[in-house]
This record gives structure tokens, sequence and C-alpha cells, in this order.
């Protein structure tokens, strides 16, 4: 529990010597760094000032005065190191990366499904009743609104043209009659009621006629009794579920459209963390068995205000670009991310390693490695803060580091304490 220090024990003769007596200075000489270690009397030794830090990989100048005479000693110590040149770490696989910052995200990661907009997937139906005798698309094809996709007969249909026929006729009789009747006023040979009575009628006439095109016409007439049905949205045809000859009403669907362009991801949030998500959030979203490196980047559409209370989970709705051609229904995992914050030193988390119960990396200075204990903060995406242990700059070895903790195993460069 004690952390690592020096203490320095006088002896002249066999015989202990008083703290006091002797006077005393180190200096310590690591890979990357120096340290120079100065001595107070404590109890019956002299104990040094600093922390000598792990690994206890170094070259130690002892000095010491007695008397009026100085004396020094040097001690080599190895721990974690290996040599390695440059051809071995090209064959090894070992990548040299330096320890540098970076902006980490803090994110929620949730489980949910896809499935299209509302407004991006529809079924057509017929708008009258009658007899699909025709269909000019079929599964998969791209088709752009207003595009032709069936022809119905229509019993309606004939009915109404007939109507149509017998509306316009009174319509021309009705108009006649007005003339007639205006010129007749005109010359004071009829009352001024007449023409009056004539021009309602007239009006009567061609209000019904154009009530009766307008009807046809959103019928989708197309004449002979046949009405055209329309694609009412762009996208793919997911669906035919008209079978031709088949009797079909308004309520019958046809085809089923999609636009596939879009689809929204639907995950659940639990209630308490709800208020961390807003629309500004930064969302990424990929599918859950996903072999590839495909992900979207989307944006919250929708936070719901209803808590279901089973699950004590809200919906959020995420809109994504469909640019990877997902599928709805597809399971998804959503990444949130709530905040930021820039670490002031990383490493690849494929650089870890355990040695002597530490994680380490293993900085390179010359032709040689040697495993650095750390203090780890947070994760984010393959990367790992390091809180202590290295400065930002060091190169460390990533990739197939593991075996450089192999090589310390046949060389025995450990120690116990």
């Amino acid at each position: 529990g004690v952390e690592p220090h020096l203490r320095v024990y006088g002896y002249f003769k066999d015989k202990p010597l008083k703290p006091e007596e002797i006077s005393a200075n180190i200096f310590i000489q690591r890979l990357d760094a120096e340290q120079t270690i100065s001595f107070k009397p404590e109890s019956d030794y002299l104990i040094g000032n600093e922390i000598v830090y792990e690994p206890h990989s170094f070259l130690m100048v002892i000095n010491v005065d007695y008397q009026g005479k100085k004396h020094t000693w040097k001690w080599d110590t190895k721990e974690g190191r290996v040599t390695m040149l440059d051809s071995s770490i090209k064959s090894s696989g070992l990548e040299l990366l330096k320890v540098e910052p970076m902006m980490f995200e803090n994110a929620l990661e949730l489980k949910g499904e896809l499935k299209f907009p509302d407004n991006f997937e529809g079924f057509i139906t017929p708008k009258t009743s009658g007899t699909l005798i025709k269909t000019y698309r079929s599964i998969g094809d791209k088709v752009n609104q207003g595009d032709l996709l069936a022809t119905v007969q229509s019993q309606e249909l004939i009915r109404l043209n007939a109507e149509r026929t017998l509306a316009l006729d009174t319509l021309q009789f009705a108009r006649k009659k007005m003339e007639q009747e205006r010129v007749l006023f005109q010359k004071k040979v009829s009352p001024e009621i007449d023409y009056i009575n004539a021009k309602r009628e007239f009006e009567n006439a061609q209000t019904r006629a154009n009530e009766l095109n307008s009807l046809i016409r959103s019928y989708g007439g197309a004449g002979n009794g046949t009405i055209e049905v329309r694609a009412a949205m762009s996208g793919t045809i997911l669906q035919v579920l008209g079978a031709v000859g088949s009797n079909v009403t308004p309520s019958s669907p046809l085809f089923k459209i999609a636009n596939t362009s879009q689809l929204i991801a639907v995950v659940n949030v639990s209630a308490d963390q709800l208020d961390a998500i807003n629309p500004n959030n930064k969302v990424t979203v990929k599918p859950q068995t996903q072999t590839g490196t495909e992900e979207a980047l989307g944006r919250i559409k929708y936070i719901s205000d209803v808590i279901d209370p089973k699950t004590r989970t809200a919906q959020v709705f995420i809109e994504i670009p469909n640019q990877f051609r997902w599928r709805s229904g597809q399971l998804i995992t959503a990444q949130i991310f709530e905040n930021q914050s820039m670490k002031p030193m990383v490493v690849r988390e494929d650089a870890l390693q355990n040695f002597r119960d530490w994680d380490v990396v293993f900085i390179r200075v010359g032709n040689d490695f040697e495993a650095r204990p750390l203090e780890l903060g947070d994760k984010f995406n393959g990367f790992v803060e390091v809180k202590s242990g290295l400065k930002a700059g060091q190169i460390y070895a990533a990739g197939n580091s593991y075996l450089l903790k192999a090589e310390l195993g046949k060389s025995g460069a450990t120690h116990d304490h």
C-alpha cells in the first residue's frame, strides 16, 4: 500500500551509520526521461523525496558523501523491456502510433427497428368498384407519382357517362331555350320572367354537367367505362395485390408502394434517460447484424410524449437517409450522442496488454519497447483515454502488441516486489 521510494542505509566497516552522518542523491536515467532524487534523514535511514514510478527499468547512479569523501556506484535494471529492430517490426505486424488527443462523444446505445415514414408508403386502391382488367407494373418496379398502374372496368362509370351524355344534351337544349327567351324578351314578345326561368334552367343544367365531369375525372375515367388507377406517390412497388379479372372496390388495395429513400429508426429510451435527449443530438444508426462498416447519420424527428407504463420507456423516432438500401423491419443499433469532451491523451484499445496485473502499452524509444502501466479513463470508438502513465507524442505499439508481451515471457524481463 506504500508508493515505491528509495532508502539509503549507511554502513562503515560493517557498522551502521547514523543517517545524519551521510548525504546522498541518486540520478535515474530511463528510456525517455531523467529523475534526480535527493534524501533526508528518517529513523535509521535516508528516504528519497520522490516516488520511483513503474516500471523499474533504468540506469541508477548513486552518489554518497561521507566524511568529505564522495562515493559513486551504478546499477542497471531492466523490466518490461524488449528490443526489436525495424525489420522485425514490419514482419510482426506491429503498428506504431502516436499518443494524441481525441474528441470523445458520450453516447446512449439503443436497440430498435427500421420502418418507412408514414407518408412514404401506402396502398393504391381504385376510386370506384369494378372489374380489374389490366395491370401495367409488377413487384420491384420504380414508379413516379401519376404513372398508370392499372385499368378497371366500372359499371358505375358507365352509368355516370350515360348521365353525363344526358346532362350535356339537357345543357345544350337549355342554352338554346335561354337564347330564344332572351331574344323574345328583348323584342318584348315574352315577359322577363320567362327569360329568368330559362336562364335558371341553363345554370342548373351547367352545374349538373360540371358535377358529372368532375366526378368522372376524380374516378380516373378514361372512356369506354374504364377508370385509370395511377400512382399516388413516387417509389417502389412492394406488392401487387389485385388479380386481373377480380371484382374490386374502393377498399380493395391493388398495389403497395413505398418511397425507400428514407427510413425511420424507432428506439425505446428509458424514462430516466429522456432528459439527455433532444433534437440537436448527433445520432448514428447501423444494422445489428452488420458485416461491413455501413453507418448512417440521422436526426431525431420526434420524441414521444407517452411513457409506456409497463416498460417505463418512450419511443424516439430517428430519421435517416437510406443510401445503403436497408429494409423496413430490419433490427438496428442507434447511438445518441449526449455531449463531447476532449481527451488530452488516448491510445487504441488493441494496444493494451496485461502485465503484472497492470494495463500497459509498449512505448518505443530507439530499438527498445517498454511496458508502461497506465491509469485509464473513458472509452470511445476503439480508443481509450489515458489519465496517467504516458506523455503526449510518445510512440506506442498497437496491432499485434501481444507479441511484445510474449517476448517478455521468453526473456523473463520482469521482477517481483
